[in-house]
């Protein structure tokens, strides 16, 4: 907990929260490639060699930006924070939540993998594994809560929903699918539990 950390470090993890927040909100106001290291050091109140000092490009805070985002959602997905009481309905808020994040847009995402590629082999800076894993957790309290089949494995249902979101996201940003987003993410989630076999093919099974 901070309050355990020494004076300094409290001011060093400060100065990191300072520099992501100030770099989300430029890029999602401005773009990535219009926002500049200087901008963010005084949106972020410090020296432009201050950046520098925890980030060695402005492309290296993007999986910084994705790893921080993450801890907040998982946060924000705890139900004594006021989530939903269902696990389910915690799968759809969090593909929401991730929706509405600036570094889901189509550009900055692809900046973002773009800066994590030469570390694709490193399971810890890949948001993608990373937001499967989180969903795998809710997959298994929804098992628990029987509200998933108990009989299958929690981090590959994560998986298959992380690839139909991020399936469902670009379409949806290419103009594709009408409607609101949240509405076609929750009806995703319901076709996968529903499942879309017809009477016959469950007969024959």
């Amino acid at each position: 907990m901070d309050s355990n950390l020494s004076r300094r470090e409290r001011k060093k993890r400060e100065t990191h929260r300072r520099l992501m927040g100030a770099a989300l909100q430029l890029f999602r106001e401005h773009g990535y490639d219009a926002t500049t290291v200087e901008q963010i050091a005084e949106a972020a109140d410090v020296a432009k060699g201050t950046f520098f000092n925890y980030f060695d490009t402005k492309e290296a805070i993007l999986p910084a930006l994705a790893e921080w985002r993450l801890r907040q959602l998982e946060d924000v997905l705890m139900p004594e924070r006021g989530a939903p009481a269902s696990p389910v309905a915690r799968i759809k808020m969090a593909l929401c939540l991730v929706a509405e994040d600036p570094l889901a847009n189509p550009s900055l995402a692809g900046r973002l993998f773009a800066a994590i590629m030469p570390h694709r082999q490193e399971q810890d800076v890949h948001p993608g594994r990373a937001l499967a894993r989180l969903l795998a957790d809710q997959v298994h309290q929804a098992q628990v809560a029987g509200e998933i089949r108990g009989d299958l494995d929690p981090l590959y249902v994560g998986g298959v929903i992380r690839t139909l979101f991020f399936q469902q996201l670009l379409i949806w940003h290419c103009g594709q699918c009408p409607g609101p987003l949240p509405d076609l993410l929750s009806g995703m989630v319901d076709l996968l539990l529903d499942g879309i076999a017809g009477p016959r093919w469950r007969q024959s099974s």
